[in-house]
């Protein structure tokens, strides 16, 4: 009898082929492969780390989204083995492989957006927020088509973003790496409900409330633009970026 490992999570299958869904994390039977103590059996191809998550996917592309905190396949990079020099060949050789790894160099925030629909909250760890204008004040997010928040922003309209300090992590696991179709990801969370209804957490170091004004359909994800209805600022301190998530994980 076969060992399958689930690459997402670590889960240990036992069976003539890997599960239809790992009841860990999910993932389907794409994301199993054989195990043994010794020697564990991957397909070859090049390696794609999750900018978000830090899970490592192989295979010659990225995947579509990644199975563990869905962000698309953009925020992937491809794991090098050593560091090239830039010379003149290289540029002209550059490609979208190359392009996708540069990307990991350009400095995100992490977020937790909100949202509300027929009395049900969800939110999402979110890295594509950013404000567009001061006057009148407006803001700009971008969510995977297939998240939970999405459907719940995309019905109702209005969402809010809650801004997370440099000890937060443990909030970017909890709302990033598990879909609110499976859990409730506000059981044993302080949160208050913002003039909109969204969920706004208590720890926050500051938090905006948004109406959608427009959304821009930009393949796997939405560009939703909106109009900022109430905010204030909670504790003075650092915010939590990508870079310096991945360096506390490390």
């Amino acid at each position: 009898m076969n060992k399958w490992r689930c690459n997402v999570c670590g889960y240990i299958h036992e069976g003539e082929k890997a599960p239809a869904e790992c009841p860990v994390c999910g993932v389907g039977p794409e994301e199993f492969a054989i195990f043994t103590e010794k020697v564990e059996q991957r397909q070859p191809g090049k390696r794609w780390k999750c900018t978000v998550c830090d899970y490592v996917h192989t295979g010659d592309t990225p995947p579509d989204s990644c199975p563990l905190c869905g962000v698309s396949a953009e925020l992937f990079v491809l794991l090098l083995d050593e560091t090239v020099s830039l010379t003149r060949e290289a540029v002209a050789e550059a490609g979208l492989d190359t392009a996708n790894s540069a990307m990991d160099k350009i400095s995100y925030g992490l977020y937790i957006v909100t949202s509300i629909k027929d009395n049900s909250i969800n939110g999402q760890c979110c890295n594509t927020v950013f404000q567009l204008t001061s006057k009148p004040l407006r803001i700009s997010i971008c969510l995977n088509k297939r998240n939970l928040t999405h459907q719940y922003v995309m019905d109702s309209g209005i969402f809010a973003v809650s801004m997370l300090g440099t000890e937060q992590t443990e909030a970017v696991r909890r709302f990033g790496y598990q879909s609110g179709r499976n859990v409730d990801k506000f059981a044993g969370i302080e949160y208050l409900s913002g003039q909109n209804g969204c969920p706004i957490l208590t720890n926050c170091l500051a938090y905006v409330e948004a109406k959608v004004l427009q959304t821009l359909d930009v393949g796997t994800h939405t560009l939703f633009i909106a109009d900022v209805t109430a905010g204030r600022m909670v504790a003075n301190e650092e915010a939590l970026t990508y870079s310096l998530y991945r360096s506390k994980k490390g």
